[in-house]
């Protein structure tokens, strides 16, 4: 038997997931290839039949027998298969083990590093591959924003890829010469076993929040999924780096008694005091074990930023970064797509695209605005459809709150009516002002394209919601778009420069 398979029935048997095995296994090609798209499979590949939530891989056989799929990893029993099979007790787990084996083991060949939140995650990820990078360490990323395998970057379609995808993200790391991975890590995808297969030298926990609760159900057990990642993937001796000013971070760190604890001017091993914000950035003194390491500059505005900063640094300190390198790999960390994302215009205008979705997130960024912003504040957001409803009125709220002017619109509806998300939405402005501060405008072009014509000079807009997201999705389709392009046409067709 290959040593590669062999290998990943011995990890399956290991965690409980082997039930059976048929066929002749003993010549895989070597270049066998682990997918769960029968769209996509040919001769010598492996097609894994994922039980989801909306369509189930068997029902797909067939199709990938008539593609001339050579192996299938399977979930239940199929009489009469023609090609060798693996049955396991959960297919979407099992992928990330088998296909680790078939890769030889990528994880084991970097640095892998990991940070899970609610907030924070993408821009967390992208310091911590600053870091490093400073630190003369050649790193990949993986995350909401954009896959890096340290050759090639294309735009990611979800945080966390199926485990087959992230060892075949991995393996090309290893091949393009990458020694550390940067991974941000969703509780979708470890709750439904998509990292199985990979080992971390480190985490960062940043906060947790009311989010995915129509996923999770409580509190309690968003905060368990995130911890599996700290209990069930970390190598022996990991760098654990909860944020302990969060209630959920105080309680990992109780697991984890040799953490690099850390929490913006909060008690911590490693902390941030003294900052200091502008609209281009963020400075605060830098202490561990109560000793000012520095003074630190980020070019990213807000008090959440500079708690992403330090939980990229108290990985990387724990895992023994020399403490110059890292507060200057802060400091030259390049701008994350829709994360503070500045234009400005030359009108007088400024225009600012960020990821924000959740009512704490939007309150932070409208809150860390507010001092900056010399004319009027302008919030544009929307919510996303069969998403957590109960998010929407506080939306509203937290707009109403710190906005001089709102525009509802819409955020990838999907299969809900987006006038009754506006709906939802405006409930909550109401509920805080009773002013006419607030417009409805659903298509999103069109709400921008408005918000632009009535900002004066000084006004700062907010695009919130979307980020560097190149798409809108209604009703299944996913049509082009982006809130940076729509901004870039309206100032070509209004003579406006952005510098």
């Amino acid at each position: 038997m290959d040593r590669r398979l062999k290998r990943g029935l011995e990890d399956l048997k290991n965690a409980g997931l082997l039930t059976d095995i048929g066929g002749d296994w003993n010549k895989i090609p070597a270049d066998c290839t682990l997918k769960s798209d029968s769209r996509t499979v040919g001769p010598g590949d492996i097609f894994a039949c994922v039980v989801g939530l909306h369509a189930d891989g068997h029902r797909f056989i067939e199709q990938a027998l008539k593609a001339g799929v050579s192996y299938l990893l399977i979930q239940r029993p199929e009489p009469g298969l023609p090609i060798p099979w693996i049955q396991v007790t959960d297919v979407r787990s099992a992928m990330g083990y088998l296909a680790a084996a078939l890769n030889e083991g990528p994880s084991e060949k970097m640095k892998m590093f990991a940070v899970t939140g609610t907030q924070g995650k993408s821009t967390t990820s992208y310091m911590m591959r600053s870091i490093l990078q400073n630190c003369g360490v050649k790193c990949g990323l993986l995350g909401t924003i954009v896959y890096d395998d340290g050759a090639t970057v294309e735009l990611a379609d979800r945080t966390t890829p199926e485990g087959s995808e992230i060892q075949q993200f991995l393996k090309r790391m290893v091949d393009n010469g990458c020694q550390a991975c940067s991974m941000e890590c969703s509780s979708h995808g470890i709750v439904q076993g998509r990292l199985s297969g990979c080992v971390y030298d480190g985490a960062v926990f940043t906060n947790l929040t009311p989010e995915h609760l129509d996923f999770h159900g409580t509190m309690e057990n968003y905060y368990e999924a995130k911890a599996a990642l700290f209990r069930k993937y970390l190598k022996p001796g990991a760098a654990v780096a909860p944020n302990v000013a969060s209630e959920y971070g105080r309680r990992l760190a109780a697991e984890f008694p040799k953490a690099m604890t850390w929490a913006l001017e909060s008690p911590a091993r490693l902390q941030g005091t003294n900052v200091k914000l502008d609209i281009d950035g963020s400075e605060f003194d830098l202490l561990l074990d109560g000793r000012k390491m520095g003074r630190v500059r980020i070019p990213l505005s807000g008090r959440y930023n500079v708690e992403n900063a330090l939980g990229a640094a108290a990985v990387c300190l724990a895992e023994g970064c020399n403490e110059r390198k890292v507060a200057e790999g802060l400091a030259l960390m390049p701008q994350v797509p829709g994360r503070m994302e500045r234009l400005n215009l030359d009108n007088g205008v400024r225009v600012i695209i960020d990821y924000a979705h959740t009512a704490d997130s939007l309150k932070a960024l409208l809150e860390t605005l507010r001092p900056l912003t010399e004319g009027r504040l302008v919030s544009l957001f929307g919510h996303g459809g069969d998403r957590f409803a109960g998010h929407r009125p506080l939306l509203g709220q937290a707009a109403a709150q710190k906005a001089d002017r709102i525009f509802v619109t819409m955020d990838n509806p999907r299969t809900e009516d987006p006038v009754k998300i506006a709906e939802q939405i405006v409930a909550g402005i109401k509920e805080v002002r009773a002013d006419d501060c607030w417009s409805v405008e659903l298509p999103r072009d069109a709400a921008i394209r408005k918000a632009l014509d009535w900002c004066r000079r000084g006004d700062l807009l907010v695009l919130s919601g979307k980020g560097p997201e190149p798409y809108l999705e209604i009703n299944g389709v996913k049509y082009p778009y982006s809130d940076r392009s729509v901004v870039e046409g309206w100032a070509v067709e209004r003579g406006v420069k952005i510098r």
